[in-house]
């Protein structure tokens, strides 16, 4: 006589607890993860950036080399025709691509200064060229400063980054007047922006860091003046934090 063996077999598949585990498992580490992938993707925009400012910065001493060491300005007008500091170092790049932003594409300034329409992402610092930008003293007489006359290279922006339309966006950035001609700084890398200084190197900042403890934006007896000299540190504030 045999006895029949009654065989137990485990289901296939998860059970429900098991699947909700599992779950839970990948929303925690997508919660881990997902931030860090999203700033490693931003930093290495950012580093995009900086090669940008980097290239104008390059073509901005070749131009100033061919034409007496003096810093290109921000405009001229030849034949009565405006030309803007943008369509003036363009042919050191070669590229137009080089004046936008890969983090800043959609809001990039749209400017018709050139006779045309393209998007550009930088703006001068008003100080180093003659009129309409900048912090006082302005060099209004229309000469361009000459680079050996700016002392402390190193604490002098040449450019910087602006996320604000305007009807002459590429023309320089106006920080004692914040309201009026200049647009805001974009602070779309990780709360910072990128900035081109005198001296060729490019490095990302706060933007209220450029105007404390040293004012990075004037020229004073070829030294960088103090935070103090801003026309007016509350207005500086306002317009950084409306960024």
């Amino acid at each position: 006589m045999s006895l029949s063996k009654t065989r137990h077999t485990k289901p296939n598949g998860f059970t429900l607890i098991e699947l909700l585990v599992v779950i839970a498992i990948i929303a925690i580490l997508a919660a881990i993860l997902f931030p860090v992938f999203g700033r490693a993707r931003e930093n290495g925009r950012r580093a995009a950036c900086q090669s940008n400012l980097k290239q104008i910065g390059i073509g901005m001493m070749q131009y100033s080399q061919d034409y007496d060491e003096k810093v290109i300005v921000r405009h001229l007008v030849v034949n009565g025709n405006p030309v803007s500091w943008r369509a003036l170092v363009q042919p050191y790049i070669k590229s137009i691509q080089v004046f936008n932003c890969p983090s800043n594409p959609g809001n990039a300034a749209i400017a018709n200064y050139d006779n045309g329409v393209f998007t550009n992402c930088y703006a001068m610092n008003g100080e180093t060229s003659p009129t309409l930008g900048g912090t006082p003293p302005s060099n209004s007489n229309g000469d361009s400063q000459n680079l050996a006359a700016i002392g402390s290279a190193s604490q002098v922006i040449f450019a910087g980054e602006i996320d604000q339309v305007w009807p002459w966006p590429n023309l320089g950035v106006n920080t004692t007047n914040p309201t009026t001609y200049a647009g805001r700084f974009f602070k779309g890398h990780l709360g910072t922006s990128n900035f081109l200084f005198m001296d060729g190197h490019v490095k990302a900042m706060k933007p209220i860091a450029t105007g404390t403890p040293v004012n990075m934006w004037i020229i004073e007896d070829d030294q960088a003046g103090p935070a103090a000299l801003l026309a007016n540190l509350n207005a500086w504030t306002a317009k950084v934090n409306a960024g």
